[in-house]
């Protein structure tokens, strides 16, 4: 999945079978800071967006999955209009603050490492008579 701006609009005389009907919109792909990322694209619209709305696609198979019947031949599809969007702050580089999402790495592994090891058998002394 992948950001997007509808730029416009696409028509085609003809389309394959199971595009009949199918709006075709001319999308830049975007990074979370509006930057383009990639060459234009022709995507299928399936949440009748329009011009100027911040888009987010899917690709490949998932685009073809998007539409009915399934696996018409597009390799991207407009999955929902962006309504808004928060982004962590970047450094002044440009480049992305790094997350802490590893869970080991955020608590001691040796606690969990000596909870996952299997106990092992002792045998308990017989009481002496």
């Amino acid at each position: 999945m992948y950001l997007g701006v509808v730029t416009g609009t696409v028509v085609a005389a003809q389309k394959a079978a199971g595009l009949e009907g199918q709006k075709l919109l001319l999308v830049q792909p975007v990074d979370d800071t509006g930057r383009a990322t990639g060459d234009l694209q022709v995507a299928v619209d399936t949440v009748q967006a329009g011009v100027g709305d911040h888009v987010y696609l899917v690709g490949s198979r998932e685009a073809a999955l998007a539409l009915t019947p399934w696996f018409v031949p597009v390799d991207a599809a407009i999955v929902g209009i962006v309504d808004g969007l928060h982004a962590p702050a970047r450094a002044a580089d440009g480049a992305p603050e790094p997350v802490d999402d590893d869970p080991t790495v955020a608590n001691d592994s040796a606690p969990i490492a000596a909870a996952r090891k299997r106990p092992q058998a002792t045998r308990k002394p017989e009481p002496r008579r």
